[in-house]
């Protein structure tokens, strides 16, 4: 267990509510882009998805430019001590105690970075969807239309896996949800460690 407890800086909670807003919000217009590139509806969730794939690129470069503990050098989902700390964390459940790990840890680190890739890959078949569409579909868009509808049905696996984690913490006692949506302190100081910028 970790005993570091920490916070995220204002930055990493403007491009949490990014991913998370953008992402939700167009998954859910999805139905609405059925009607063709000319529709409302398709237009609404285009554009939905071009604001999420610019929160993606967002969290990319920050965490391939970016300084300290929100880089990804840190928590490589193909590390073995990553794996290793899942398959611990999977123990720890199977025994009804909940793992408290530090920040991109474990079967944390994996399910942040399954949220990333799944977005990402969203983003990217939905851009090319975007700029393919001339209001004839080629045998491309086709293909890559198909590609991306693989990757809705791994959202609602996604959003189960991170939203569940948050109210299992939070029903054991350790509310983490705090760690990204306090935006500030009540009371005296506490030894919280803050993620740089």
């Amino acid at each position: 267990m970790s005993d570091t407890n920490y916070s995220y800086p204002l930055y990493a909670k403007i491009l949490h509510v990014g991913l998370a807003g953008f992402g939700i919000t167009a998954f859910l217009t999805g139905e609405f882009a059925e009607d063709g590139s000319g529709s409302l509806g398709y237009l609404v969730h285009a554009y939905l998805g071009l604001s999420l794939a610019t929160f993606v690129l967002l969290r990319v470069v920050r965490g391939l430019a970016g300084p300290g503990p929100l880089r990804f050098s840190g928590w490589s989902p193909f590390s073995r001590h990553q794996w290793q700390l899942a398959a611990d964390d999977i123990r720890s459940l199977w025994r009804l105690n909940v793992p408290e790990r530090g920040m991109h840890e474990g079967l944390a680190g994996l399910t942040q970075a399954l949220g990333l890739i799944i977005f990402a890959f969203m983003g990217l078949t939905g851009t090319a969807m975007f700029f393919l569409a001339n209001g004839v579909e080629s045998a491309l868009f086709e293909a890559v239309e198909e590609v991306h509808e693989l990757g809705e049905a791994l959202i609602p696996l996604y959003l189960t896996l991170h939203v569940g984690s948050v109210l299992v913490h939070s029903m054991a006692g350790h509310p983490i949800w705090q760690r990204m949506w306090k935006f500030r302190r009540n009371g005296p100081a506490s030894p919280t460690t803050t993620v740089s910028a």
